[in-house]
């Protein structure tokens, strides 16, 4: 099979999942027993008046399958409307929130992956040692432990404890910074970077360095590495060409990775109230605001899909077997 017909094919694969994403979030919000303005009527906020013009100028009150194709049409031209809470686009309330969320999880995982990568290396090409031993343990315990707990726990010790970080928050109450730059890049902001950082990086490093350990485990006793040692190179330089060529699974699940980022987002948020989307998604759930949980579910459903199509792109090109075999 050509890369072409592979792409096409993997990439047809990937807007039907968006599809398929989408339309169970459109139908699971239909389907509560109440709608946004049934608590207003309730506690005598709006009259029943109020909230039908309401309804209308949101196009609540028009059929359900015609409701559900403007939703698609508006999606996939990112045209997320109005919220019915805040009054104001959607993007407006989310754009920033995603932002804040790459900005902290990003980094954490890039930094998960190479340190973690290059560490498992090392304790595969030294098995049995106490380094091994140690960071299988570590890393796996932490890997076992939900992110909010290891994030509670932090709390706990660094902020509470010690008073070293504050607890909650992007930045201090007191601070008013303009631009990306002053928001990003203080004294202020790196306090309260730290904790939920330092979170996310000991809850993905098992799955990287168990992965560099096992693939380098796996060519130790290689035929091209003999070869190396019978030519004379050092245990260092042997060591790098099994890595390099333990490299295949390690980049495609950092592709993985990338995606899925937003599984542990939300809790993490919550926890240390990270002005990102996961938080914006738990508040918009609470309150039925339908656009705002809408074009959230489907930024982050997106982001999944997306990144599994770039992993199987990246593994066709650095495979070519699989690109040969397909699914």
């Amino acid at each position: 099979m050509s890369f072409r017909r592979f792409l096409i094919k993997r990439t047809a694969i990937a807007a039907l999942l968006t599809l398929v994403a989408v339309s169970i979030i459109f139908a699971t919000l239909r389907f509560l027993p109440s709608d946004p303005f049934s608590g207003l009527v309730a506690s005598g906020s709006l009259t029943p008046e109020q909230v039908a013009e309401l309804r209308a100028m949101y196009g609540l009150d028009e059929p359900i399958w015609v409701q559900y194709l403007k939703y698609i049409q508006n999606l996939f031209t990112f045209q997320f409307g109005l919220s019915l809470t805040q009054q104001r686009p959607v993007w407006s309330i989310l754009g920033p929130a995603l932002t804040n969320t790459l900005v902290l999880l990003l980094p954490a995982l890039v930094t998960t992956a190479v340190v973690s990568s290059l560490a498992g290396m090392y304790a595969g090409w030294n098995r049995g040692s106490w380094f091994e031993k140690v960071g299988i343990i570590s890393t796996t315990f932490f890997r076992a432990t939900p992110i909010f707990v290891t994030g509670i726990l932090l709390l706990i010790i660094f902020s509470y404890g010690l008073g070293w970080f504050p607890a909650f928050g992007m930045r201090s109450p007191i601070a008013n910074p303009k631009g990306l730059t002053n928001t990003y890049i203080s004294i202020d902001f790196l306090k309260h970077y730290i904790l939920p950082f330092t979170a996310t990086v000991l809850f993905y490093s098992g799955d990287f360095l168990m992965l560099a350990r096992n693939s380098v485990v796996e060519r130790k006793g290689s035929e091209f590495l003999k070869l190396h040692r019978a030519k004379g190179l050092s245990e260092m330089e042997q060591l790098a060409r099994a890595g390099r060529n333990s490299l295949l699974p390690l980049v495609t699940y950092f592709a993985l990775r990338t995606g899925m980022l937003f599984q542990g987002v939300i809790t993490l948020e919550v926890v240390f109230a990270w002005p990102g989307i996961g938080r914006a998604l738990v508040q918009a759930i609470l309150n039925q605001d339908y656009p705002t949980v809408q074009a959230a579910v489907f930024i982050m459903a997106l982001a999944v899909i997306v990144m599994n199509l770039a992993a199987d792109i990246a593994y066709a090109k650095l495979d070519p077997t699989v690109e040969a075999g397909d699914v």
